[in-house]
């Protein structure tokens, strides 16, 4: 399985991927079966909105425990100096400059689980809040999800995982076994695509013809500064 590497110039969308890519692979080795091989992908489904009551009534009764993440909110910080100008990346071919805008962003995702007795009831959503745990808080969640969306040119980088209530809910009478108010957030650096193309000045070109002439004869009044100097300078005897 693959993690979707991070692209500052496709924040948002490679942000979502490379989370619930990590969290799928996660999940996924978190059960082993008989051969102790991998497998999670047949017990755990990992999407990336808030199921709506529509989407749960189609899956009632649940053959897997979901596991969801919810962007809540995003704090967008613009970087830059001036124009909010980051990056100028000068062309030396076409002489001309492609400024690039930065940004800095934290993604605050609500996470949740979604567990039946079918798919293993509390025991369930016990193991699904522990995996969450460990894939998603710490220093070492921390470095292993930045070590999988880094492709040398930004990182997804986790500033918080905290909360989690168990809450019992039902739909359609059939009892469901949830985790609520669970919280994370993370930060990811951004910036613009090259798409403004300016013109610059590349050289003062001097004409070696055009030379002041020593010779020349100055309007009526006019005094050279040297003469002005050195009057001021003489000494009346």
């Amino acid at each position: 399985m693959t993690v979707t590497k991070y692209d500052p110039e496709k924040w948002l969308e490679t942000a979502v991927r490379g989370i619930k890519d990590y969290a799928e692979e996660g999940f996924h080795k978190s059960i082993r079966d008989n051969n102790l091989q991998p497998a999670g992908g047949q017990v755990y489904e990992i999407i990336m909105e808030y199921p709506t009551t529509e989407l749960i009534t189609r899956l009632i009764p649940l053959n897997k425990t979901i596991i969801h993440f919810e962007i809540d909110d995003i704090d967008d910080r613009i970087m830059g100096f001036g124009e909010g100008v980051f990056r100028e990346n000068y062309d030396e071919i076409a002489r001309q400059l492609e400024p690039q805008g930065a940004g800095e962003h934290r993604i605050n995702f609500d996470v949740g689980v979604w567990a039946s007795d079918r798919t293993g009831g509390v025991t369930a959503r016990l193991r699904a809040y522990q995996t969450l745990r460990n894939l998603f808080m710490g220093p070492l969640a921390i470095n292993a999800l930045r070590d999988a969306t880094d492709n040398n040119d930004g990182v997804l980088e986790i500033l918080d995982f905290t909360g989690g209530r168990f809450f019992p809910d039902a739909i359609n009478d059939i009892p469901l076994h949830r985790l609520v108010n669970c919280t994370m957030i993370v930060r990811c650096f951004s910036r613009t695509p090259r798409s403004v193309q300016i013109p610059t000045i590349e050289d003062i070109f001097v004409i070696p013809e055009l030379v002041i002439d020593d010779h020349l004869q100055l309007p009526m009044g006019v005094v050279p500064k040297d003469e002005i100097s050195a009057t001021e300078n003489a000494t009346v005897t």
